[in-house]
């Protein structure tokens, strides 16, 4: 794709050159730069300028970093920049980056090396745990064959039958991390799941290494919204029904009444997230999306009513739920308002789940559905502590809807085919450790004080996925930050560092581990900013009042010099005023900061790119990429942690909104 930002020509430099002499000093010079602006293109309002609150502005009055290296930042990244280089190895090379797997330590290594090259110091692969178990998710595919049987008559032979197969449609698929693939290519019929005794019988005779259709509406643990969670759910089922066949008493049943349901309301998706609760007496645990997981406190139980205080990395929630029955239904109050909780259990009461006798003959596996041309890929429960005996052996294959419906109606119509799936999944028993790679500038006058730049470096590893958008592109851009600034000999007062997390999938893991192992250095650290909203460019961020000029300032150079020639705008980065506390939370690793009021920043990333397009699924390839946004994102990032690293001060630092 064309790289559609602006050569500095020898005019442009000597005027931009100029202008950030006044962005520097916090003068009042306005230099007009109309001339280096893209033909045909209105020209931005002269340089420099802020953009605070959407409306361009003069840029606030404060010292920033040294003109001529700014200047020189600008140059490396508008005329040299390599953010496409970082970004297309990553995917390419190395693939798909699984907390735990063999490719996450390659690219914790290959950055490493990266940042090494570039002169950076400090280098550090940064352990922050371990995993059980390695998983590796190899070459995969599926497909839908029809059977063919046709009579052959060998001379001077009897008659004999042979079948042949044809394939008739390719499926786009995903199976859990953590979770057993096939042995080679299994091929089997296909056999809808029986929804009741009656319809088990009729086919039972079937069953025995088959794959079993899911039917999309079914749902195995009431309450489950979101595809990921259903499937981990079932999967946690699978175990504990072939459990209880053995005799076995799962950790599940020894533990307590466990619901399980759904969080909705303050700010969540619509249809809210998965949630569930453990209460054993007066011990109680909660988990959250699947990985936000840990015990209550000050748990009050008072007859059906039970109140507790739960701690995530987006503040304290207080719970008050009553218990009816199977059923427990409550609020969960927390800084961002109000939640409503709905959950329920099995009924130990019912008869044997139809389930059981089907899990009893067999089956080659499952097949579910998503809900549309996406499939979403998460990881069995537990999956840190997981050894090789506890992986279970029953898997679910996720298809793409329109597979789904062309494998059900002819299904339905009894025509004879099968699916062949070849799902390649490596364990390698532990520990295994995984690491955070950690880098630095070092500051030249302030080297205790910090601005860090990061982006988290894993990402889901669903057959397809090569890990773009969430978050090779963060990551291209923290790398080609550093790279830039070191090329432009930058000098800054304080420290900069570079980290590339990881973990961030299954809960901010990383950050939040380092973060507690950094309490000394909470009252040093001006700024925090991450980068993993895909592809789009650093457009702004949300800042609190007694922020907005210094930010204002830092981001200043930026403006006016990106032009994004196909929604017919410039690039600029809009300070956001958002009161005078900063919101805590979010769903990447600055929340682990803002939860101990260590101002954190997810850039607000502007542009054309659907998100959600590649979100966690097959489709995040590298053509989604949009390289002339990456461009701006990586010399903004450096712009930023420099003129920060070298502003008179902290970045001023208020009570974080929810706080205790």
């Amino acid at each position: 794709m064309k790289q559609l930002v602006r050569r500095l020509t020898p005019t442009l430099a000597i005027a931009l050159l100029a202008g950030l002499t006044a962005c520097s000093g916090g003068g009042s010079q306005r230099t007009d730069i109309a001339a280096g602006a893209p033909a045909g293109v209105k020209p931005p309002m002269p340089r420099p300028y802020a953009v605070i609150d959407g409306k361009p502005t003069e840029v606030p009055k404060i010292p920033m970093g040294d003109q001529a290296t700014i200047a020189r930042i600008i140059d490396e990244g508008m005329n040299r920049n390599q953010v496409m280089d970082h970004l297309t190895y990553m995917t390419k090379t190395i693939g798909p980056r699984l907390t735990g797997s063999t490719s996450m330590e390659v690219a914790n290594r290959w950055t490493a090396d990266q940042f090494r090259s570039w002169g950076l110091t400090n280098v550090t692969l940064d352990q922050w745990g371990e995993v059980s178990m390695r998983f590796d998710r190899g070459p995969s595919s599926a497909r839908v064959m029809l059977r063919r049987e046709r009579e052959v008559r060998p001379e001077g032979g009897s008659p004999r039958v042979e079948v042949e197969y044809d394939s008739v449609r390719e499926m786009q698929f995903t199976w859990l991390a953590w979770a057993p693939g096939t042995n080679g290519a299994v091929r089997a019929p296909v056999v809808r799941l029986p929804k009741d005794q009656a319809e088990f019988d009729a086919v039972k005779d079937q069953i025995a290494g088959s794959w079993i259709l899911i039917p999309s509406n079914r749902e195995t643990r009431r309450g489950i919204r979101g595809v990921g969670g259903q499937m981990g759910d079932r999967h946690q089922l699978f175990k504990d029904i072939r459990a209880k066949q053995a005799g076995v008493v799962t950790p599940d049943a020894a533990s307590g009444d466990r619901f399980e349901g759904t969080l909705s309301g303050a700010n969540l998706p619509e249809g809210g997230v998965p949630i569930s609760i453990t209460i054993n007496g007066t011990d109680v645990s909660v988990s959250v999306r699947r990985f936000h997981t840990g015990p209550a406190s000050n748990v009050n139980v008072s007859g059906d009513t039970i109140s507790f205080d739960w701690v995530s990395p987006s503040g304290t929630s207080a719970y008050t739920l009553t218990r009816s029955g199977l059923k427990l239904a409550g609020k969960a109050t927390s800084a961002a308002g109000e939640s409503l909780v709905e959950a329920s259990m099995p009924d130990p009461a019912a008869a044997p789940d139809v389930l059981e006798q089907v899990l009893a003959l067999n089956p080659a596996g499952f097949l579910g559905t998503s809900r549309d041309e996406r499939v979403w890929t998460t990881s069995a429960r537990g999956w840190r502590e997981l050894t090789l005996d506890k992986i279970g052996r029953d898997t679910e294959y996720a298809i793409r809807q329109s597979d789904y419906d062309f494998i059900n109606s002819r299904v339905f119509d009894g025509i004879p085919i099968e699916v062949e799936i070849n799902a390649k999944a490596t364990f390698t028993p532990g520990p295994i450790p995984v690491y955070n790679t950690i880098a630095e500038i070092r500051g030249t006058e302030f080297p205790d004080e910090v601005v860090i730049i990061s982006a988290h470096l894993d990402s889901w590893d669903g057959p397809g996925s090569e890990g773009t958008l969430d978050n090779g592109t963060g990551s291209a851009v923290t790398l080609e930050a550093a790279r830039i600034l070191m090329a432009a000999g930058a000098k800054p007062k304080r420290t900069i560092r570079f980290i590339l997390w990881t973990g961030e999938e299954q809960g901010l893991l990383g950050s939040r581990s380092y973060v507690d192992r950094i309490k000394d250095e909470w009252p040093k650290i001006s700024a925090v900013f991450v980068d993993d909203g895909g592809t789009n460019y650093e457009g702004g961020a949300p800042v609190t009042n007694s922020m907005a000029d210094m930010m204002a300032a830092a981001t200043a150079p930026t403006n006016g010099l990106f032009y994004d020639d196909v929604e017919k705008k410039w690039m600029d980065v809009n300070i956001r005023r958002v009161g005078d506390t900063l919101p805590r939370g979010g769903g990447s690793d600055h929340a682990s900061f803002n939860a101990v009021g260590i101002p954190g920043f997810f850039w607000d990333e502007v542009g054309r790119s659907d998100y959600q397009y590649g979100w966690h699924t097959q489709n995040d390839k590298l053509d989604l990429a949009i390289p002339e946004y990456l461009v701006q994102s990586a010399t903004n990032a450096a712009i930023t942690a420099y003129n920060l690293a070298c502003a008179p001060t902290l970045l001023p630092r208020v009570q974080q909104e929810g706080s205790n």
